[in-house]
């Protein structure tokens, strides 16, 4: 390696560190630290570092992309420096690394590839760039350039890489010290895989996966359950009202256990934004979480929505957008949805179907023809269900995750 591709190396090397420091301490504020402040570069919701290091892409094998890039850069600084640390007694075997320059175009390459990959996750599919990442991905395109032998072409680099690891295998004492390398970091990297210990947001992926499979059910819109059911439910819930969380639970183990039975779930927010029966402004964001919950089920995922909206209680449009995310909506259409000039005239529509049926609070159902305000015990719900023509499953076909 000359003395430029040396200098080079390593001032970007250097700089890639730092970055990739600073993505682990963004991962971690944004993952573990609750009451973090926003990183400086979470600018606005198109350049927002916070938002990417949340989702499920901003991890491999269960370890952070950030603490991949520590590692990368840290190679690449002892492969810049291995022939001078080689002459420090008791280290002559890293004279086994003979063209550390070859090996670092490679590793520079393949890195850059894989950088082009979640840059278009990130740009198409979480909608958010963490203008940090960026800037990683290009300072690995660069220490490519930089370590490229001119004049000879890419396979001789990757030749000679493969080469010299091959001719050092041969060796006993390299091919059992691989040997053990790889044994560890296969143990290492199965352990964070399945225990997501450096990863909460896999295991909340894993959570929300879980919730949504819970329950055997038919969906079609706000509908859930079977298309042909005798007994109708008709729920008329607000996102905001503790009863309603109540009233969700409710049916949804209704589903469940009974095998004639469908439940529609009908927005009705009671926020003075949306809602002109409204004197007082009533329920603070009501009318975002309705929307986003009308949107969803454009996707035909009303129900995921309603989930997330109720049990995670998302308090703003960012965070209802970084639920979503990390259990795969297509974020460009449910924002556009939410955010569409139709959308008031749905809500307006929601609120007027619930007027001509005289509902003026929340929960509101109709158990086939009775109409329930409120919620009582779950039992008094479940004979409700049964005297309106309700049959339950026999037991040894009943959803094991309601028992």
């Amino acid at each position: 390696m000359n003395k430029t591709q040396r200098i080079s190396t390593t001032l970007l090397s250097l700089i890639g560190l730092a970055l990739s420091i600073e993505l682990c301490i963004v991962f971690y504020n944004a993952n573990f630290a609750q009451n973090a402040a926003p990183s400086i570069c979470a600018i606005n919701e198109m350049f927002d570092c916070d938002s990417v290091a949340k989702t499920s892409y901003s991890q491999f094998l269960g370890i952070p992309l950030a603490l991949w890039g520590v590692c990368l850069y840290l190679f690449f600084l002892f492969m810049t420096y291995v022939d001078k640390i080689q002459n420090i007694k008791f280290l002559g075997f890293l004279k086994v690394f003979k063209n550390p320059s070859a090996y670092i175009f490679c590793i520079a390459s393949l890195s850059f590839i894989i950088s082009m990959t979640l840059a278009s996750i990130s740009i198409f599919k979480i909608n958010s760039i963490c203008i940090f990442c960026f800037i990683t991905y290009f300072i690995d395109l660069l220490i490519a350039l930089f370590t490229k032998s001119w004049g000879k072409g890419i396979l001789f680099e990757i030749k000679t890489s493969i080469s010299d690891f091959v001719e050092a295998i041969k060796v006993k004492r390299y091919a059992i010290s691989f040997s053990i390398i790889v044994s560890l970091a296969i143990a290492v990297l199965t352990f964070t895989s399945v225990s997501n210990i450096l990863s909460p947001q896999m295991i909340k992926k894993r959570l929300w996966t879980n919730t949504f499979n819970a329950y055997t059910k038919i969906v079609d819109g706000s509908t859930m359950g079977p298309k042909d059911a005798k007994v109708e439910i008709h729920e008329y819930i607000d996102f905001n009202c503790p009863g309603c969380f109540i009233a969700n639970l409710y049916v949804h183990r209704i589903i469940s256990e009974f095998e004639n039975v469908k439940v529609t779930q009908h927005v009705l927010p009671l926020q003075k934004t949306c809602n002109h029966n409204m004197v007082m402004e009533g329920h603070e964001n009501s009318c975002l979480k309705a929307s986003y919950a009308l949107a969803a089920s454009k996707q035909n995922r009303y129900w995921d929505m309603s989930d997330i909206l109720f049990i995670e209680n998302p308090e703003t449009e960012k965070e209802i957008l970084e639920f979503a995310r990390l259990v795969d909506f297509d974020i460009k259409k449910l924002k556009e949805d939410a955010n569409a000039e139709g959308m008031k005239e749905e809500l307006k529509s929601a609120v007027a179907d619930a007027d001509s049926k005289e509902i003026i609070g929340t929960p509101t159902l109709f158990v086939g023809m009775k109409k329930l305000i409120g919620v009582g015990s779950y039992p008094e719900f479940k004979k409700t269900v049964i005297e309106q023509g309700g049959i339950e499953k026999m037991p040894n076909t009943k959803n094991s995750a309601t028992e």
